[in-house]
């Protein structure tokens, strides 16, 4: 895969102390794509950003401490109720949901409909290594998931399963769940691109420039 458009992107790195947000800016910059950490919510209006990015590793429930202490947990869906593009990877992408079980009952962001619960049946947790996306309800984004058995990075024990808003499937040991998952403007990956070598970093430059297009300011975006 090729990146074209992606460098037309800025995109706003979510920075909530919670997640190696390194790898992404690395990837980021070898994209050529415009970008900031933004450690509050204020640097929004500074920046400008034509995406938001939420990357995340680590418990949901701590995780969803720190957005809302932050004022990320309002701000965010501040900015995807506006109808502007918002992206999660791995926990990121979790904390956009309704809900995780990990330690208790928590409750996520919202945005996209989906459970988060914990893998069971399958030989060894966290699901941890290289593993194939599978297409489901027309791929995401546009094109960029349109051939089936593409692969990428996971590190996970936690995951969806059967949200209305899969767009992709990963299985593990006879164990299917949502490894990509969009509800118009907002969107995540279980996976992390930023870690799935040249076309993993390529696939993320795809669908950040596919996201900033699809739902520039102004645009409603939600589904």
């Amino acid at each position: 895969m090729t990146v074209s458009s992606g460098k037309r992107a800025t995109v706003g790195i979510v920075d909530f102390s919670v997640g190696n947000i390194g790898n992404v800016r690395r990837a980021l910059a070898k994209l050529g794509i415009v970008h900031e950490t933004l450690k509050s919510p204020d640097g929004i209006g500074r920046l400008n950003p034509s995406l938001l990015l939420l990357p995340g590793v680590g418990a949901f429930p701590p995780a969803m401490e720190r957005l809302a202490s932050s004022g990320w947990k309002d701000a965010l869906a501040g900015w995807a109720g506006s109808g502007r593009p918002l992206l999660g990877i791995c926990l990121g992408m979790q904390l956009l949901c309704a809900s995780s079980s990990e330690d208790g009952s928590t409750k996520g962001l919202g945005l996209i409909g989906g459970d988060v619960i914990k893998l069971s049946g399958v030989k060894k947790v966290p699901h941890m290594g290289w593993n194939s996306v599978e297409p489901s309800g027309g791929g995401f984004p546009g094109n960029c998931l349109a051939s089936s058995g593409q692969n990428f990075y996971f590190v996970h024990s936690f995951a969806v399963s059967g949200s209305p808003h899969c767009a992709a499937k990963t299985e593990v040991d006879g164990v299917w769940f949502d490894s990509a998952l969009r509800c118009g403007n907002v969107a995540g990956f279980q996976f992390h691109p930023e870690r799935s070598g040249p076309e993993g970093v390529s696939f993320l430059g795809q669908a950040i420039s596919y996201m900033a297009e699809e739902y520039p300011a102004g645009r409603s975006g939600r589904c």
